[in-house]
């Protein structure tokens, strides 16, 4: 089925949402750690914090988004999470120091979060039926798309004018990324605009309310034991994601030469975005559990390889298939999520999920860093994701076993 009209939009929007607030606020970050610790005298860990910061705000802010959104609040939201996240990001270039910096990604953070896969999939749930493993995806690959269209362009404005100016940019980038929703999102709901959701099946007239799903119109129970299945799930899947920025380190370890590391990053990048639409087509096609398992196979392949094939050829396959984990990261806790307990549960659910795996990702990001320095290189790094792979294959068969 075609997305057309409405439903276009309504991703375009998505896309553009996803775009400034993960990937200019997540995905782009990384630019300034160097110049601002240089400028302020600090250590690069210190600059660094300004990420892990805004990261657990934005999964605060995603708490925040059940009680936030609704249609007369739609509208509102959007707009104050813009200008909040917009200017707090204006305002990290007239920054004396480093203290106040942080404060402001507590804020840029909380702005993004409302505004960020929680808001973002809970529009698509309630507008695409038919789809929506491929239009989740497509809206999440954004995220990536985001950091390496604009990395380039945000890097050469800090070489040619300074860090500062580099902030402005991204300001008003996020304007620019953000007016498709504040324009064209006519809704939460598109029945309240007298609309369906894609390949929803329509009611005859007079009996009232078009039911989308079967799980909108019958509420699944939460059952505690499938809940802590997806929230080990995404525990697992977001830990993966920070083993990639580790690739230099991983390729030096093997006297490999840091260019092969960088170029196993930038494969696993590319991945990164490929990987999340393959996943949504194929969540579309063959169903979540069986799309989602393969995914696991080529993630724990990838590690095999990894630590057993020290090739250079090789071993750039197997960043390209280790990418693969942002797509179970991403796309992956929001279909896991909304399988096991329907979209009427989806909105109490993903928050926590979407919560877990941010702290999953910042955690493990220097857990890795820590493993390496007391034992001196990433063997026992890989082996345990590898094990962690097969515990979140685990989590999703018994997921789909036992949901209601």
């Amino acid at each position: 089925m075609k997305i057309t009209g409405k439903h276009l939009l309504v991703l375009v929007a998505m896309c553009g949402i996803l775009a400034s607030s993960v990937g200019l606020v997540t995905n782009v970050s990384g630019l300034f750690f160097t110049p601002v610790a240089e400028e302020f005298g600090i250590l690069k860990g210190a600059a660094s914090l300004m990420l892990t910061i805004s990261n657990i705000a934005f999964a605060v802010g995603g708490l925040l988004v059940p009680r936030l959104l609704s249609e007369k609040s739609l509208k509102p939201l959007l707009l104050a999470s813009t200008a909040v996240l917009a200017g707090s990001t204006a305002a990290l270039a007239m920054c004396p120091a480093i203290v106040p910096m942080y404060v402001l990604c507590v804020l840029r953070g909380l702005a993004a979060g409302c505004i960020g896969f929680v808001f973002a999939t809970t529009i698509l749930n309630k507008w695409f039926v038919a789809n929506i493993g491929l239009a989740t995806s497509i809206a999440m690959g954004c995220s990536g798309i985001a950091g390496a269209v604009f990395s380039p362009v945000v890097g050469s404005v800090i070489t040619s004018a300074g860090w500062r100016t580099g902030f402005l940019v991204l300001a008003a980038l996020t304007v620019v990324l953000n007016l498709p929703a504040l324009l064209f999102l006519p809704a939460v709901d598109p029945e309240t605009k007298g609309m369906r959701a894609l390949g929803a099946a329509e009611k005859p007239a007079g009996e009232g309310h078009v039911t989308t799903s079967v799980e909108e119109a019958k509420p699944v129970p939460i059952k505690p034991v499938v809940f802590a299945a997806v929230v080990i799930y995404a525990l697992m899947a977001s830990a993966l994601t920070a083993l990639p920025q580790h690739f230099p380190g991983l390729a030096e370890s093997y006297a490999l030469g840091a260019a092969l590391g960088a170029s196993m990053l930038s494969a696993c990048m590319v991945a990164n975005t490929v990987g999340k639409i393959v996943l949504g087509v194929l969540i579309d096609r063959i169903g979540a559990r069986v799309s989602m398992l393969l995914y696991a196979v080529l993630i724990a392949a990838a590690l095999l390889v990894m630590l057993f094939l020290r090739v250079p050829q090789v071993l750039l396959v197997a960043a390209v298939m280790f990418g693969t984990c942002y797509a179970l990261g991403a796309v992956g806790n929001t279909m896991i999520t909304r399988d096991a307990f329907g979209l009427a549960n989806y909105s109490k659910t993903y928050p926590v999920v979407s919560l877990v795996g941010s702290i999953a990702n910042a955690v493990f990001s220097s857990v890795v860093g820590f493993m390496y320095d007391f034992s001196g290189g990433y063997t026992s790094t890989l082996i345990l994701f590898a094990g962690g792979t097969v515990v979140m294959a685990l989590s999703i068969l018994f997921v789909y076993a036992h949901r209601a």
